[in-house]
């Protein structure tokens, strides 16, 4: 049976593992996976390089490619919302972060300002601006170009740092020394929709039955538990 390539991008990433790690025990399936920030699935999605079996990214941006006839647009499945949050270094001071004005104050305190180039941290730069704080804070702002630069940036930093993510990813990549603070307060939550689908309209029923998968109670199970809800 040859291996089903799928590009994720990172924030779904630790409950699509798990998933795919308990299909394969169920059906034999093997799977090869890579994982991307969202440009970066985008630049490859419009390229002219090899697509994969099975793509997990944005349904803003899985919605567009399927109607710009780059994946199959009927195989598409829901994954999961995932929220954007507040991550510190362990043993840091945690920030208030209880309000829009707390996250202001937190945010003009901080010695650095972090996060990333991914879909997370478009929607930070964006907070930040309508906060009315850019110009104040441009020169101690730091971006990274993915969640696991980040998360290891923020682990190995030093004072008083705050930075921003989405909340399934800060859990995965807890390893390099990050833990999370919270999700951004009702006034700033941030909240993107993971899809999954394949590419070839023609795809394999192990294909499809991963994509099915994913719907089952069992597979709702994995992405709850993982943050992806």
């Amino acid at each position: 049976m040859a291996a089903i390539t799928l590009i994720s991008a990172g924030a779904p990433q630790s409950g699509i593992v798990t998933c795919m790690e308990v299909y394969s025990g169920d059906t034999g399936a093997r799977f090869e996976p890579s994982y991307m920030t969202s440009p970066e699935i985008q630049r490859l999605m419009e390229g002219d390089g090899a697509k994969p079996d099975i793509l997990v990214g944005t349904a803003a941006h899985m919605a567009a490619y399927g109607v710009a006839g780059l994946l199959d647009g009927s195989s598409l499945v829901r994954v999961g919302d995932v929220e954007a949050g507040v991550v510190v270094r362990v043993g840091a001071d945690f920030p208030d972060i209880s309000s829009r004005e707390a996250v202001r104050e937190s945010i003009l305190k901080a010695e650095r300002i972090l996060y990333n180039d991914a879909i997370s941290g478009q929607y930070i730069e964006k907070m930040i601006v309508s906060l009315g704080i850019a110009d104040q804070i441009g020169d101690r702002t730091e971006r990274l170009p993915s969640a696991a630069r980040l998360m290891e940036r923020i682990g190995k930093g030093q004072g008083k740092e705050i930075g921003f993510g989405q909340i399934p990813a800060i859990r995965r990549l807890a390893e390099h020394g990050v833990v999370v603070v919270g999700p951004l307060p009702e006034a700033l939550g941030n909240t993107t929709s993971y899809v999954a689908g394949a590419i070839d309209p023609q795809a394999s029923r192990v294909i499809k039955g991963f994509l099915g998968f994913i719907e089952t109670p069992r597979g709702r199970s994995i992405l709850d538990t993982a943050g992806i809800v």
